[in-house]
């Protein structure tokens, strides 16, 4: 296997491993770019995998993602797998690691695209209406200074008379393995389309709860960027309400 092959296979392979001493429920993700020609063929591989005798033993949630904007992320995908906890996590990297089906995903996927970014998080608290439905997801990454002050800002919100009608789905994370990125904590909010997002953005933007939550995350958090991304598809029996529950 040449260098440039190898550089890949290791984030590959460790967005399948757990967190260390983290029971709770998680998720790893893989940045990467791939052209609109090959992008059929990194679905097609997980395809074949996850229909594998062993990868139908995954027991989480495996999600294919397409960037929609993500300024200056040379990433045009996201490979994302949400576990129950790293136990769980730790034993399937460990039955899939000497399967022939994984070495034929990695042989498939490697030479066609680039690892871009890996991380892994840890989910604290979730809010909203959480489904299997939503499939397009805002991400939001900070540098978090105050986390009680954050968790206290985002309960006040939802329980606002406009954050009681947020349509989509809030997951506040802890990142735990994202190299020199000085990213602590994620927030990823989904949505069912594009449409539903811009509506209800719209509509929070002017209500002054809205500026409220925006200057006690202000005190508390330093905002880094945003990605919007669309589930291209998902595989595996866990639901998003069992990925966050605690």
């Amino acid at each position: 296997m040449n260098r440039s092959k190898f550089k890949f296979l290791v984030p590959i392979v460790l967005f399948w491993l757990p967190f260390v001493a983290e029971a709770a429920p998680g998720l790893s993700v893989t940045g990467i770019t791939v052209t609109p020609q090959n992008a059929p063929k990194v679905m097609a591989a997980l395809d074949k995998w996850m229909a594998s005798p062993v990868g139908k033993q995954y027991k989480g949630r495996l999600l294919l993602q397409a960037h929609v904007a993500d300024g200056t992320d040379p990433a045009t995908h996201s490979i994302v797998a949400l576990h129950h906890s790293a136990a769980e996590a730790d034993a399937f990297a460990t039955l899939a690691q000497n399967d022939p089906a994984w070495a034929e995903l990695l042989n498939t996927i490697v030479p066609i695209s680039q690892q871009q970014f890996t991380g892994r998080a840890t989910t604290i608290k979730s809010w909203g209406d959480i489904n299997d439905t939503d499939t397009v997801w805002n991400v939001h990454y900070f540098t978090i200074t105050d986390l009680p002050a954050v968790m206290a800002a985002l309960d006040t919100w939802m329980a606002s008379p406009m954050g009681k009608k947020a349509p989509g789905q809030i997951h506040l994370s802890a990142m735990s393995a994202v190299g020199i990125n000085p990213a602590t904590h994620v927030i990823s909010v989904g949505y069912a389309s594009i449409a539903e997002m811009e509506t209800y953005g719209d509509m929070a933007a002017k209500d002054p709860d809205w500026a409220k939550f925006l200057t006690a995350m202000q005190k508390a958090s330093t905002h880094l960027g945003a990605v919007i991304a669309r589930d291209v598809k998902s595989w595996g029996p866990a639901t998003m309400k069992s990925l966050t529950q605690q």
